[in-house]
């Protein structure tokens, strides 16, 4: 598990260090660099296997100085992570030189761990705590869904890929669930053990009932590269395939949150999962849900990165901290914010009794931390 971040001279981002837990929730106005941390995240797992630089299959930021602060011109780009087990952390730096091109530099790499035999690098634990941390690896145990995910289509693209990408737009989720309906979900992930079996499709169908009020049927459409999803939010007619919905005649929301429950049902334990907005045309009840189900996950051995315009989830996880069913230390809520200086701060927020507000960060203050509400309130009583 990723336990600290630094980031140095990337964007609005002059020098920040961020503390991690296993559900870290990245809230803040616009344009504040909440999407530059999660780039952060993106660039080092892009760069730890084939140095793709600023552009590369997870993000592409163009030129050196598109993605350099411009108040830091004798500093490089450069990006720290530490993982538990791991004394020191793995870094990546991005530097110009004279022809005006991108530099990289890393930290060991995974090419060279293949002759590394006293460190077992999958589980976290390292034999020789001096060793530097692995870098995230975008082809194993890391996981990215973006804002620009998949959405309702009247048929998907089946995936013939010989790994289980699922895209970062979630293009590959539908065909993943195909392939591996059957599977079993890891023990910890399985909900509803008495009614239901602990297989990919059922468990996603639980939860998307759960959150939204609906079932999916997945239909392999022979002799074609497209598959068929349809929708059902009728519980009287799941076993009638007529009464199921093409996704383009339902809420569109129900397409964006199915990726994130196949990404998240489908991962292993210790695996990273980046999502972008999970909240898009959901429901704030679904919302509200949706919020239960990303600590369920992350309390499961998973790590999340959520970024997040959603003040029902954020008050989803106010009140498990309050009610006692989450578990503040399994939470990091990271407040972003622009200094006068149009650079990146960060006010890491706690909550005291019956889920009260509290900025830990004694510089900043908590405005535009959703406090929406109560402005508008005030306005419409006169106040």
């Amino acid at each position: 598990m990723i336990t600290k971040v630094r980031i140095r001279a990337l964007k609005s981002i002059k020098d920040l260090t961020i503390e991690c837990s296993r559900l870290n929730l990245i809230v803040g106005t616009n344009s504040a660099g909440k999407s530059t941390f999660l780039q952060a995240l993106l660039l080092d797992a892009q760069n730890g296997i084939d140095e793709s630089g600023l552009n590369g299959p997870l993000i592409s930021l163009g030129e050196y100085r598109e993605a350099h602060n411009y108040s830091m011109q004798d500093s490089n780009i450069k990006i720290w992570i530490w993982k538990n087990g791991y004394k020191e952390p793995a870094w990546v730096e991005f530097s110009e030189n004279s022809k005006k091109l991108c530099d990289v530099k890393v930290s060991t790499k995974w090419s060279d761990l293949d002759d590394v035999v006293d460190m077992d690098i999958f589980d976290g634990c390292v034999l020789d705590n001096e060793v530097e941390a692995t870098h995230l690896n975008w082809e194993y145990g890391f996981h990215y869904l973006s804002c620009n995910r998949l959405g309702p289509q009247d048929i998907y693209e089946k995936y013939f890929g010989n790994d289980d990408n699922l895209g970062i737009d979630g293009e590959h989720s539908f065909s993943y669930l195909m392939d591996h309906e059957s599977d079993p979900v890891d023990e910890k992930l399985v909900k509803n053990k008495e009614n239901l079996t602990n297989s990919l499709y059922e468990q996603v169908n639980y939860w998307l009932n759960y959150i939204i009020g609906a079932n999916l049927l997945v239909k392999d459409i022979k002799k074609t590269n497209y598959l068929q999803v349809k929708y059902n939010n009728n519980p009287a007619n799941l076993n009638s395939e007529v009464m199921y919905s093409r996704p383009v005649n339902v809420g569109s929301g129900i397409s964006y949150l199915i990726t994130i429950l196949i990404t998240c049902l489908a991962s292993d334990i210790d695996d990273v999962i980046i999502i972008e907005n999970p909240e898009i045309h959901l429901h704030p009840k679904a919302q509200s849900r949706l919020c239960e189900f990303l600590y369920f996950v992350s309390s499961s051995g998973r790590q999340l990165f959520v970024e997040t315009h959603s003040d029902h989830i954020f008050n989803g996880i106010r009140v498990g901290i309050s009610n006692k069913t989450m578990k503040e230390d399994y939470i990091k809520v990271n407040f972003f914010v622009l200094d006068k200086t149009y650079n990146t701060q960060c006010n890491p927020i706690k909550f005291g009794e019956f889920g009260k507000v509290i900025g830990t960060n004694n510089e900043l203050d908590i405005n535009d931390l959703f406090d929406q509400f109560d402005i508008d309130l005030d306005r419409m009583l006169g106040l």
